[in-house]
């Protein structure tokens, strides 16, 4: 029997059996094309047959698109709203947060970085390490290479730290600040001021030490040597007179002992001498005094500023828990720690500058010493040779008086004859 099937292109095709007749046969006939011109026929409603789907395509693809952009903006809206209710989130968490740091002060910072903050804006908000939240009030400079801005502390009571982490706005993710010696002295506490100070009273100290301490400022060899020169010719008065236009530790010593040379003995000369040698050692003892003064007293402040910013630091973080107190406990023993270091870099230079200019002024008087016992000896020979003169002067008085007695006598007994005589 004839089967009549259909494809998927709108193709018919018939089949016959070799061994059966379809009484349908002469109604196909036309179809099949039997005849002359049955062929074409066939192949012309094959090919019609092929485009009749595309039409019912295009429907579709028309209604699908239809549908997707109907769709869009409600996706879009829907998004929308995800993304307002994550911001809602973020800015809950961060106000939960600030309220838990506590009210800040409204103290205002400056920041220095090498980081890219050519995004930030005036009004962004960071967070340190410690939960202390600052607002940027204003940009000095910024670019690709870094640049000055400076923040208020909103919430929180710790100082900036070298990392920041962005809460909002447009900036930089994270910004890391440069600390330089400035920032390190002012995060240091009030106590650096007067360890400062006594830095620099350190170095001015030094420096008048190496300018008084040298041996042709305390002995100059030209006065010694024109000193001897007088005390050897015997002439005190020429070596007081070049005491006195000289200054220094041995020409002090030497206008002692110049001083009421005649009416003097030799122990009143040299306890005159001694008692003017300790007034001007004194003197310059001066600064080696105060640089161990400082040496003993700067790390004293240095420890009391670490001990009062160690205080400032727990109160700080007393109301934090868990791992944010114990980075706000390391940062801030961290920061005052700086005291001690600074104060102990100004005791240790001074305290090795007090032996080394003490030396050299023990060096000094012991050269003093050796000159004035020197002189000293020369001067109290003079003084015996001017007793020695004295004396000689007292023993030639009276034989001198002894010898004008007779010569008056005969004189008067020269007269008498005379009278006599008349």
């Amino acid at each position: 029997m004839p089967r009549a099937f259909a494809s998927g292109t709108g193709e018919l095709i018939c089949r016959r059996t070799p061994w059966s007749v379809s009484p349908l046969t002469p109604a196909l006939s036309p179809l099949r094309g039997e005849g002359a011109g049955g062929a074409p026929r066939i192949a012309s409603l094959a090919l019609k047959s092929a485009y009749r789907p595309l039409p019912f395509l295009r429907l579709l693809l028309a209604l699908a698109a239809t549908l997707f952009l109907a769709l869009a903006p409600a996706r879009a809206a829907e998004e929308k709203l995800d993304l307002d209710s994550v911001l809602n989130d973020k800015d809950k968490v961060m106000k939960a947060e600030e309220a838990e740091a506590g009210p800040g002060d409204n103290k205002f910072f400056t920041i220095k970085t090498d980081d890219n903050i050519t995004t930030l804006e005036v009004g962004d908000v960071y967070r340190n390490e410690q939960k202390t939240f600052f607002k940027v009030t204003g940009i000095a400079s910024k670019g690709s290479q870094g640049g000055e801005f400076s923040v208020q502390r909103t919430a929180g009571k710790s100082d900036p730290d070298r990392k920041f982490q962005r809460v909002s706005g447009a900036g930089p993710v994270t910004i890391v600040s440069r600390i330089t010696l400035l920032d390190l002295y002012l995060a240091g506490g009030i106590f650096m001021h007067p360890i400062a100070l006594a830095g620099v009273a350190v170095i001015l100290l030094a420096l008048n030490c190496l300018w008084i301490y040298r041996q042709k400022v305390q002995i100059p060899p030209r006065f010694v040597e024109d000193a001897r020169k007088a005390l050897d010719a015997g002439d005190v008065e020429k070596f007081e007179d070049l005491a006195l236009k000289e200054r220094g530790l041995f020409p002090g010593i030497c206008r002692a002992l110049a001083d009421r040379f005649e009416d003097s003995t030799p122990e009143e000369i040299k306890a005159r001498a001694e008692i003017a040698a300790g007034g001007l050692i004194g003197k310059l003892r001066v600064p080696t005094k105060a640089l161990n003064l400082i040496a003993a007293a700067a790390p004293l402040l240095g420890l009391l500023g670490t001990i009062v910013g160690m205080v400032i630091v727990f109160e700080a973080v007393a109301s934090a828990t868990g791992a944010a107190k114990a980075q706000a406990l390391a940062a801030g023993i961290r920061v005052k720690l700086f005291c001690t270091a600074m104060a102990l870099s100004v005791a240790i230079p001074a305290l090795f500058l007090y032996f080394l200019f003490n030396q050299k002024l023990s060096d000094l008087i012991s050269q003093c010493e050796a000159l004035s016992e020197s002189f000293l000896h020369q001067l109290t020979l003079l003084k015996r040779k001017s007793a020695r003169a004295d004396e000689r002067a007292d023993d030639e008085a009276p034989d001198a008086k002894a010898s004008a007695a007779p010569t008056k006598q005969g004189a008067a007994g020269k007269g008498a004859v005379r009278k006599e005589a008349a």
